[in-house]
């Protein structure tokens, strides 16, 4: 890859860096937090740490971030420690990331409000070891210190000609089109596994996973033309058979779980054994016997009988 070639690819990306801080609520045990309990020494074991304040109140933040994470996933590529945008995919992903910032600050001032009530439940909790955790309890504003969130989008430039300084970024950018078919086959598998493994039909809710993937391919594809371009044409292809409307079944599932597996396969997500489950053909489905149509009603004709004249005895008249 030249410097024109890298250049090209670099101006079609943004590069979106996420910095969150998280305080993870734990301290490092020490030995006298054990009361003199025989301890190997540390060349051989290390102690764990000791939880200072309940989990599930920090719980919020860690969400927080990984929304932020699966929000650039979605549209882009893993690169040089943060994610590697389409510039046409920016305007959307900031809205989000805005959204994202905002939601964090708000968690931050209730957390911090609350942190003093919180942090008295949770050495009332703590029982007969709440000394151990007294002892290492942060005050609030050291706490409001370790929690973060913020967001960068930049621009990437090749440095020039000198070979030294272009190798290394021509390596990274080489390696774009891998890492997105990388990702992309973790996403196929798990696609896969949770809408499609085992079902002889999947309603129209287990096509958004494989549009996602098109729509990041499709975005992406000039990091590695080569590469990516059959990949989008099969996904494409096998997304037009779907029926407009209904259930899917039958070849055209057959047709969307291939794709799955090629992406899966391709990336070395799958095992031969998984392969094959996802290339066996599905299973004829189970049609009820039909109800024999009831018989017509049986006619039937009955002949007139002539009539018997009876004779009235002379007697009767006069």
């Amino acid at each position: 890859m030249n410097n024109t070639t890298i250049s090209k690819v670099l101006q079609g990306l943004v590069l979106v860096h996420l910095s969150f801080s998280v305080w993870s609520g734990k301290k490092k045990l020490r030995p006298e937090d054990l009361k003199g309990a025989n301890l190997p020494p540390d060349k051989l074991a290390s102690l764990g740490s000791k939880r200072i304040f309940d989990p599930d109140a920090l719980k919020v933040f860690a969400t927080l971030k990984r929304q932020a994470e699966r929000a650039c996933e979605e549209v882009g590529v893993r690169f040089l420690g943060g994610y590697a945008i389409p510039e046409e995919k920016l305007a959307p992903l900031m809205e989000k990331m805005e959204q994202v910032e905002q939601s964090f600050a708000t968690a931050k001032t209730n957390f911090l409000s609350a942190y003093d009530d919180n942090l008295k439940d949770w050495l009332a909790e703590a029982g007969e070891w709440s000394e151990i955790v007294a002892r290492a309890v942060e005050p609030a504003n050291r706490v409001a210190e370790r929690l973060s969130c913020g967001f960068t989008a930049f621009k990437v430039e090749a440095p020039g000609e000198t070979v030294s300084a272009v190798q290394p970024l021509e390596r990274q950018v080489g390696g774009l089109a891998d890492q997105l078919i990388h990702e992309i086959g973790a996403l196929a598998k798990s696609t896969w596994e949770e809408s499609y493994r085992g079902r002889t039909s999947v309603t129209r809710k287990a096509l958004r996973p494989l549009k996602a993937i098109l729509d990041k391919l499709s975005s992406l594809t000039f990091v590695g033309p080569d590469k990516i371009s059959g990949l989008v044409a099969n996904v494409h292809a096998a997304l037009a058979t779907v029926p407009r409307s209904g259930p899917v079944t039958g070849a055209t599932l057959m047709g969307l779980v291939g794709v799955l597996c090629e992406l899966s396969d391709i990336a070395g997500f799958i095992t031969t054994e998984e392969r094959e489950e996802m290339l066996q053909p599905l299973p004829e489905p189970e049609v009820e016997p039909a109800l024999s149509a009831p018989l017509p009603p049986k006619t039937v004709t009955i002949m007139p009988q002539p009539v018997q004249q009876i004779e009235a005895p002379a007697v009767w008249f006069w």
